[in-house]
This record gives C-alpha cells, sequence and structure tokens, in this order.
C-alpha cells in the first residue's frame, strides 16, 4: 500500500544519506567522534544495496547477511634489550 512505498522510499533515502555521510568521512579519516570522544576509523559495517535480500519474518522488508568485524592488523617491534 501507500505507507510501505512510503516506507520504501525513506529506507532508500536514508540509504543515501547514509552512503554519502561515508564517502565524505573517509575523506577525512580518522575523525573525532563528538559523542564518544573516540577518534573512528572505516569499520565496514555499511550495508550496499547488492547485500539486501527479502525479509523473512512477517513485516521485515530486508535481511541483510551477517558481517564479521575487521580489525587491522598492527605490527609492533619490540626491542630487545642488549
Amino acid at each position: 500500500g501507500l505507507g510501505d512505498q512510503f516506507y520504501k522510499e525513506a529506507i532508500e533515502h536514508c540509504r543515501s544519506y547514509n552512503s554519502r555521510l561515508c564517502a565524505e568521512r573517509s575523506v577525512r579519516l580518522p575523525f573525532l567522534d563528538s559523542q564518544t570522544g573516540v577518534a573512528q576509523n572505516n569499520c565496514y559495517i555499511w550495508m550496499e544495496k547488492r547485500h539486501r535480500g527479502p525479509g523473512l519474518a512477517p513485516g521485515q522488508l530486508y535481511t541483510y547477511p551477517a558481517r564479521c568485524w575487521r580489525k587491522r592488523d598492527v605490527c609492533i617491534l619490540l626491542k630487545t634489550p642488549g
């Protein structure tokens, strides 16, 4: 119905806003999160439209695959005494 179409358009507007926001943030990484005071890096948690699947439960419009957290490997060289 009309409500479903409105909801789908709202979700699409949110997606495009988030994509634009992520693109702006990636240009100026890392950025300081004003809410937490933490310097944020790219966290790979955003989904793309191609990852979207049909809803599986009643009233669910979309499903997305589980996304694993990725942590950047940091090589720390330790200076040995001697």
